[in-house]
């Protein structure tokens, strides 16, 4: 694909431009979040609940299953490996058949696989419902990531992406506190505290498919809780944006995944994932290395995660304020390696609770401001592909990194032996979201956005 003949020297700014004239409707913009962001938190917060109870459920069920440190690290590894290889045809799904009823799809499916988790008997097992709930929950972020871009015009993204991902590490402290009490129920009816853990905490994915099937619309233009003035205001300025630097009609999915700036974005993303997909794996088991009682390992490890809700929502207002995403990123990298720098080399509880705190806020809110980069740069035409393969790339790493994390905590013997190959893919990523900056800035880019 070519670049547009009339596309701008620097996108961002453009869109800012645009965003700041003087018919915004700020008040229309609220009332599509009221409407929308309270599923789009729920779907989720249960949806990395599911994910992430596996730190929690670790403590009584890797000796009931006789998993290594190893093994774990594979199983966690290959929920990523599944998700990333459905990633991209979830998305082309949705662009196709809407996200009310591939969202539901999803939501119903990685109910149940969750539910099934209660029923491992070994290694085999462990590995095969994972790679199952992988792939059912695949299209889940990118494909909400994609409905926002459908409903929220530029300079509102950040915050909105926010309320979607403030769900990760709320979900987190929640899942902290739950899951500990949950494993209390241990021998509760002969099951293991574990297997309550996947049965009580899959059925609200279930649940919540079912209202999306009732509730979710998929495009301003089909909104009736909107006025017709609403509806016509909203849908202009979305396909107004998407016009601001024209689109190829003739992207072919090989264009997408070759071009440069989706190869960086994907970069970037494998950066955010690598963390993403450790903060909470280990977490638990970490924080029960310091001496502490069950009881107490839930409150201590949500310590993190409520603390990086705090940070996000400062961070993300001020990116939209100042209208900047790259260098926020770019900062916010590195802070994150930093982070995982504190807790490899901590002597003692308190600076590893600190360290992880660092990384958390970093981690979760660059995550929510780099998802307004594919979304702004990408033409209308590939934005479901390119934001699909974006961050199907981000959960390949997830998985690499996760076995790789694993592998050395076994030859190692310390649970936070892995941490500096993080820190690595965050050097890895800055470097490519600062490269990313670059050729934004020459207006080289053959991918522009919507």
């Amino acid at each position: 694909m070519e670049p547009h003949a009339d596309a701008p020297v620097e996108l961002p700014d453009a869109l800012g431009r645009l965003a700041a004239r003087a018919d915004d409707r700020p008040e229309t913009i609220r009332k599509v979040g009221r409407r929308m962001t309270w599923l789009m938190f729920a779907l989720n917060f249960v949806a990395v609940l599911d994910r992430g109870n596996l730190g929690f459920a670790a403590l009584q069920m890797n000796k009931d299953l006789g998993l290594t440190s190893a093994t774990f690290g594979i199983g966690v590894g290959v929920f990523f490996f599944a998700y990333s290889l459905l990633e991209v045809p979830s998305n082309m799904m949705m662009a196709r058949y809407g996200a009310r009823l591939t969202i539901a799809r999803i939501a119903i499916a990685w109910g149940l696989v969750q539910m099934l988790m209660a029923f491992e008997t070994g290694p085999t097992s462990f590995y095969v419902l994972r790679a199952l709930l992988g792939a059912a929950e695949a299209g889940l972020a990118p494909g909400m990531l994609l409905y926002i871009s459908y409903w929220f015009p530029y300079s509102y993204r950040a915050r909105y992406n926010a309320v979607f991902a403030y769900a990760i590490p709320a979900s987190y402290a929640v899942a902290s506190i739950v899951s500990g009490s949950i494993l209390q129920m241990n021998g509760l009816f002969g099951l293991a505290g574990w297997k309550w853990l996947f049965l009580l905490e899959g059925f609200p994915a279930i649940a919540l498919g079912i209202i999306t099937l009732l509730y979710l619309t998929d495009r301003p233009a089909q909104a009736h809780w909107l006025t017709p003035d609403e509806r016509s205001w909203l849908q202009t300025t979305i396909d107004r944006e998407a016009l601001l630097a024209g689109s190829s009609p003739h992207a072919r999915l090989r264009d997408v995944v070759r071009h440069p700036t989706v190869l960086l974005l994907a970069a970037v993303n494998t950066g955010i994932y690598g963390g993403l997909a450790t903060l909470g794996a280990w977490l638990p088991q970490i924080v029960r290395s310091f001496g502490l009682p069950l009881h107490w390992i839930g409150p201590v490890a949500a310590i993190p995660p409520l603390v990086a809700v705090v940070g996000m929502f400062f961070i993300a207002r001020h990116s939209d304020r100042t209208r900047e995403r790259v260098y926020h990123t770019f900062f916010l990298l590195l802070v994150a390696a930093l982070g995982y720098v504190v807790v490899t080399i901590s002597a003692g509880p308190a600076a590893t609770i600190v360290g992880f705190v660092i990384a958390n806020v970093a981690v979760y809110s660059v995550n929510t401001i780099f998802w307004t980069m594919p979304q702004s740069y990408l033409p209308k035409e590939i934005t479901a592909t390119g934001i699909a393969f974006v961050n199907a790339m981000g959960s390949m790493t997830g998985f690499v990194v996760i076995a790789m994390i694993g592998r050395v905590q076994g030859w190692m013997g310390s649970l936070t032996a892995g941490f500096p190959i993080v820190c690595g893919v965050f050097v890895i990523a800055s470097i490519a979201v600062l490269t990313l900056a670059a050729r934004l800035k020459r207006g080289k880019s053959a991918i522009v956005a919507s």
